[in-house]
């Protein structure tokens, strides 16, 4: 039975990144596509990330940033990603591919009544929290979700949805994999053209692959939704109520569920995003919930991966201003974790970051980043790790560029071998095509049709 269920998932894992690549191939033909295939030789002298016996290495990379959307009658597909593959030329570390996918697809066979949704996360998380991200402290990590939707309308504004999800959770290297499928039920009131107020209530039950750790559990939640889309701000509100079973120790944990999505366009050059919600959750869920917030990026994701579930306590704040030439964008983001049966594994996370871009020239552009992550966990370890970045790119010819790019980096933690500090030097050659996504595609502002001038 146990071969049995490692072919199955096995076979799942393969059919996960066929899929993908099969949706990726199929939606060039008729879609939105933008790419950067990249090659380049790098230096760190500290790449190790130790306080101490640093070590320099030469590095080697090959990578691609893509973005992909697709919009027609029966297929809506949006990608995105940014993957490397590494060699360490002095041997450091073995080779590695790292980075992150963010996929979604929604197959209309009877639009509007009969709809397959396919959604993945595929990137890296540390498999120790306490100590910086090197080859030898990151893993993979992929979650996949698939399922349909029925739509049965009465009358001109009301109608129901019945939706079923199957989940999948695969980690690199911790026992940590899971299976899930769940269930949900929405009855929705069209009040206008844009504007919608449903009531729903989903149902989902999670088992993990070892049953050693005991950690199944069920999921339920009920609550009101209200949708709207006006001239320049998209709302999502979702308030309601969660409950949580352990089917090990038969506890039970519950609480109040909200969930916040608002974008607003404050003016045809900037916008402002809000993403919050208190919810259960567990480490691999949050970890694809975070990322399409955020976007595809090379870095593993912080904090720690458990598998016992948790009250997850977020809120994510973005500004971007973007013109012809300038794009300037600052974000802040809150994430807590609370573990009701083990509060020692409790955990705050800050991340504060800045991204400008500007095209000094028609062949010469300059992008500057930086970040600041602060961890605070319950058990000792916390640390702050600041990361910045400077590049310049040279537009040769046609689609062609050369790069120069210094990345450094600095972590101050509690607990020994957590701080370091790093210096890495970049030259690439890329062809690209297309502006380039790092995160899922937006709503539709009815005031970014209106004609510039009126």
């Amino acid at each position: 039975m146990a071969t049995g269920t490692a072919m199955l998932r096995a076979g799942a894992r393969r059919a996960v990144w066929v899929f993908l690549a099969s949706l990726t191939l199929a939606s060039a033909v008729a879609a939105e596509v933008a790419y950067d295939v990249s090659v380049g030789i790098g230096h760190s002298d500290n790449i190790r990330r130790t306080e101490v016996n640093e070590i320099d290495e030469n590095i080697t990379s090959v990578g691609t940033r893509f973005s992909v959307d697709h919009r027609s009658s029966h297929v809506r597909a949006d990608l995105v990603g940014d993957l490397a593959y590494a060699e360490y030329l002095d041997n450091t570390f073995d080779s590695e591919v790292l980075g992150n996918f963010t996929g979604k697809a929604r197959f209309a066979f009877v639009p509007q009544r009969f709809e397959w949704v396919f959604t993945d996360n595929f990137g890296q998380v540390l498999s120790d929290p306490f100590v910086p991200a090197t080859p030898e402290n990151r893993e993979n990590i992929n979650y996949f979700t698939t399922g349909p939707d029925f739509t049965v309308g009465f009358g001109s504004q009301t109608r129901v949805r019945l939706g079923a999800r199957y989940s999948l959770a695969t980690y690199e290297d911790s026992p940590l994999d899971s299976s899930s499928l769940s269930g949900e039920l929405a009855l929705v009131r069209q009040l206008s053209t844009s504007n919608s107020l449903s009531a729903q209530a989903r149902f989902q039950q999670v088992e993990y692959d070892e049953a050693a750790l005991s950690a199944d559990y069920e999921q339920s939640e009920a609550f009101l939704r209200y949708e709207g889309l006006g001239a320049r701000t998209h709302v999502g509100i979702e308030v309601g109520y969660t409950e949580l079973d352990h089917e090990a120790s038969d506890q039970q944990e519950d609480g109040p569920l909200v969930r916040v999505d608002v974008m607003r366009r404050l003016s045809p050059s900037t916008t402002l995003t809000l993403w919050a919600g208190r919810e259960f959750s567990n480490s691999a869920s949050a970890f694809a919930s975070t990322q399409d917030a955020s976007g595809a990026n090379i870095g593993a994701a912080p904090g720690r991966q458990e598998v016992q579930p948790f009250m997850h306590d977020f809120a994510t704040l973005g500004w971007v201003w973007s013109r012809q030439r300038t794009e300037l964008g600052l974000s802040a983001a809150w994430d807590e974790r609370s573990f009701d049966q083990q509060p020692l594994l409790d955990q705050t996370t800050m991340t504060y970051s800045a991204q400008l871009s500007r095209e000094l020239s028609s062949r010469i552009s300059l992008m500057l980043g930086g970040s600041l992550v602060s961890s605070d966990f319950e058990q000792p370890g916390d640390y702050d790790e600041t990361n910045a970045t400077v590049g310049l790119r040279w537009r040769l010819g046609g689609h062609v560029s050369m790069s120069l790019r210094y990345e450094y980096a600095d972590r101050d933690g509690d607990l020994p071998d957590a701080s370091f500090t790093e210096n890495r030097y970049w030259l690439s050659f890329a062809i690209s095509r297309g502006e380039l996504r790092n995160a899922p595609v937006g709503p539709e502002f009815a005031v970014d049709q209106i004609p510039q001038g009126n």
